[in-house]
């Protein structure tokens, strides 16, 4: 018997790291042998002009990724690619953290821009069986740097665009003190900005086609809401709303929001609820579809 390729993928994001192991089963699927998140913002200060990694986020990230690695051993992983999107690619320093993960693995890490994450999140999306009947359909991936859509049709990417609408860029850009409840005012501010950025980048999502939705709030929606799969925009807007009248200490006791993504969920929050607005946008359906299964599709040769 022809024992499969495993192959690992480690997501560096703004606000913490992905690992996953995989390997293709039949019928052109995945089939998931391990996953592990670290919250690590390497992030921090996204939303300055000119930003730039600090050397204890750096360190930290490249003892996570040996530690990471360690298991990937473990599981005798054939395949490994090290990927970063937004935070690393908007660093003016991040030819110091390519440098440190080179020296300390081995491996080159992969600076992907906006185009190829969203690329990839689509192919994510293209392995759901779910989703191949489905004509026209749009999915959006909320990270801590960046806001992914992207719109397939017959199961093929239409159009894919990265906006700056990140959970923690966001936050640094529009809460002055993110250790309090949030303003009403405030809240204004950053609907009104999301609402430029779309129409800057002339994003259209019809009310007509499913919406999906992956990353981090995404997942605590879902916890939110009872395990829900899909969320109403109602929903969305009073917790919105609900998270934040709260200071961050008491989303984390009140609300059991986690305690490393306390103080950036209502702007997460904030920005899904005004996109479903902003296009008439009843639900929006849970999606698994994130970067790092588009990017062991091609591993694989799915």
């Amino acid at each position: 018997m022809i024992q499969s390729k495993l192959a690992a993928v480690i997501d560096l994001g703004t606000n913490s790291i992905k690992f996953i192991i995989a390997e293709k089963m039949p019928q052109n699927t995945l089939r998931t042998h391990y996953e592990e998140t670290v919250e690590i913002r390497i992030g921090a200060g996204i939303s300055r002009s000119q930003p730039s990694l600090e050397d204890s986020a750096m360190e930290e990230v490249c003892e996570a990724i040996v530690s990471l690695l360690r298991i990937k051993d473990y599981h005798k992983v054939d395949l490994i690619r090290i990927v970063a999107t937004s935070a690393v690619r908007e660093a003016n320093n991040s030819k110091r953290l390519i440098d440190l993960i080179k020296t300390k693995t081995g491996i080159q890490l992969e600076v992907l821009n906006g185009e190829k994450e969203a690329f990839y999140i689509a192919q994510a999306i293209q392995l759901n069986p779910d989703y191949l009947t489905i004509g026209t359909l749009n999915s959006i991936d909320l990270g801590g740097g960046s806001l992914e859509w992207i719109s397939l049709k017959n199961n093929r990417l239409e159009k894919a665009l990265s906006l700056p609408l990140g959970a923690v860029r966001i936050t640094e850009q529009f809460i002055k003190d993110p250790n309090k409840a949030i303003p009403q005012d405030t809240i204004r501010l950053i609907e009104e900005h999301v609402i430029s950025i779309i129409n800057e980048n002339e994003m259209l999502l019809s009310p007509k086609c499913p919406l999906l939705g992956s990353g981090g709030a995404f997942y605590i929606l879902k916890q939110l809401l009872n395990q829900a799969s899909s969320f109403t925009q109602e929903d969305i807007r009073r917790l919105s709303l609900a998270s934040a009248c709260l200071s961050p200490i008491e989303r984390i006791d009140n609300l059991k929001i986690p305690e490393k993504r306390a103080d950036i969920i209502p702007a997460a929050f904030i920005t899904i609820a005004c996109i479903m607005n902003h296009f008439a946008i009843k639900n929006i359906e849970h999606s698994k579809s994130s970067l790092k299964f588009g990017i062991l599709k091609e591993m694989l040769g799915i």
